[in-house]
């Protein structure tokens, strides 16, 4: 094949030389934020909402990237391994738009797992009502506390925050996941308390269809980064995931792409008030079947007072699992036959731990569009985002002390039942929970 082009009078060449530039980003606290920061951050947020505005479709738009995550694109990736990997892309290509707009601007990250967050809850910038907006004159509605979300027809975003004590265990759960051995314990260890963090924040940001419509939402995950951030640090030699490109849609990119984050342009400023960081922590599979959740009783057991106390890693697993619709969580209890919400949690050997079930909310489509369909071998589209799923609950520290505190009437051959208790946000339990999967497994090695 042969290809002729000619040049226009007034061009030398064919193509322009295009100069290439990059800036690194530095990401900050929430709350180091200087009052100019703020109000960058708030100006960016507002310019790209105005976009969305004059055009709901329009990809530079607020609408259309938080769209991206649940409706109507429902992309997003949870309770598989590319949950964590996958935000990477989506939460930089978020404040690139913002820096269209207002290039010195950054998305700070939202460390709940301080004691400032456990005292006051949702950040103040989040929370005010109004702001001066320079682009106008006026007092206006605060960019940060709500946005529309017209791109789905809806009303403006909301949130109903429990109590901030509440955000009190989500530190050991992140102090743990930062000490797992690999990538895929990892994701699924970090993702359970930021699966609590949606849950305890409430509206919108408890639904995964909505969540990405409230401007809270892009602090919590430039945090929840900032954690995969921290753990690759700590963790030089892990090898980067085994992840299905067709799990990265709709980015054109493959984990070489984003595996090394010190190539995308951003770093994080540590913030001095943070408990965050890495510390040491001195560390035979099993299996049951177990058809759906029911609260309140042993749905299996498990030989777990004969186990060696010479482990390094300890998982509870839920195989075939179901996605959820509603939000919920389930407290996992083992050596009990039975338990409720009101039996204790605290200095309790035989709690083990809770997961975070991050609901996918009503259905978006129309009849048929959230009931899987067999698919071929051959078929390249993204998994169904209701296919069953393992998840995973780190039970490493709890297990341990179960162990250590074995009863002296305890079976010869170990066997301690589990039993699983189904609590909503406030903490009622769930008699009839709409969580099915296939088996439950203890691994530990």
């Amino acid at each position: 094949m042969a290809m002729l082009t000619a040049v226009a009078p007034e061009r030398s060449t064919f193509i322009a030389p295009v100069t290439l530039s990059g800036t690194q980003t530095i990401r900050k606290s929430v709350y180091a934020l200087t009052d100019q920061e703020v109000q960058n951050y708030r100006l960016a947020v507002y310019r790209i909402a105005q976009i969305s505005a004059l055009g709901a479709q329009d990809n530079r738009g607020y609408q259309y990237v938080a769209g991206i995550h649940g409706q109507p694109g429902r992309y997003c990736k949870h309770h598989v391994p590319a949950f964590a990997i996958w935000h990477r892309p989506f939460m930089q290509g978020y404040e690139q738009r913002l820096q269209d707009f207002v290039p010195e601007v950054f998305v700070p990250y939202w460390d709940w797992t301080t004691r400032r967050a456990e005292q006051e809850g949702i950040p103040s910038i989040f929370t005010h009502a109004t702001w001066d907006n320079p682009d106008t004159g006026k007092t206006e509605p605060n960019p940060l506390l709500s946005q529309p979300k017209t791109l789905i027809g809806g009303g403006a975003t909301s949130r109903d925050p429990r109590p901030s004590s509440d955000l009190v265990p989500l530190r050991d759960l992140i102090h743990s996941a930062l000490l797992a051995p690999d990538y895929d314990s990892f994701a699924a260890d970090l993702e359970n308390p930021h699966d609590q963090l949606h849950v305890w924040a409430g509206g919108d940001l408890s639904v995964i269809a909505f969540a990405a419509y409230d401007p809270l939402f892009w602090s919590h995950h430039c945090f929840v980064e900032y954690v995969l951030c921290q753990w690759q640090d700590a963790h030089t030699e892990a090898t980067a995931p085994v992840i299905d490109p067709r799990d990265f849609a709709p980015f054109s990119i493959t984990i070489d792409d984003v595996w090394n984050y010190r190539k995308l342009g951003y770093s994080y400023l540590p913030d001095n008030a943070s408990d965050l960081q890495v510390t040491g922590l001195p560390v035979g599979p099993g299996a049951a079947t177990a058809n759906q959740l029911r609260s309140g009783v042993a749905v299996a057991n498990f030989p777990l007072y004969a186990i060696d106390l010479a482990f390094n890693r300890a998982e509870l697993r839920f195989d075939g699992l179901t996605p959820p619709e509603d939000s919920f969580a389930v407290r996992v209890f083992a050596g009990v036959d039975k338990a409720s919400a009101n039996t204790p949690t605290n200095q309790n050997p035989h709690y083990l731990g809770t997961r975070y079930f991050f609901g996918h909310g009503e259905c978006g489509g129309a009849p048929g569009h959230c009931d899987p369909i067999p698919r071929d071998i051959y078929d390249l589209r993204p998994h169904h985002h209701y296919a069953p799923l393992q998840v995973r609950l780190d039970v490493t520290r709890r297990l341990r002390s179960l162990i250590q505190n074995k009863p002296a009437d305890a079976p010869p051959n170990g066997d301690a039942p589990v039993t699983l208790v189904v609590i909503d946000r406030d903490g009622n339990e769930i008699s009839e929970s709409e969580l099915h999967f296939e088996g439950l497994s203890v691994v530990v090695r």
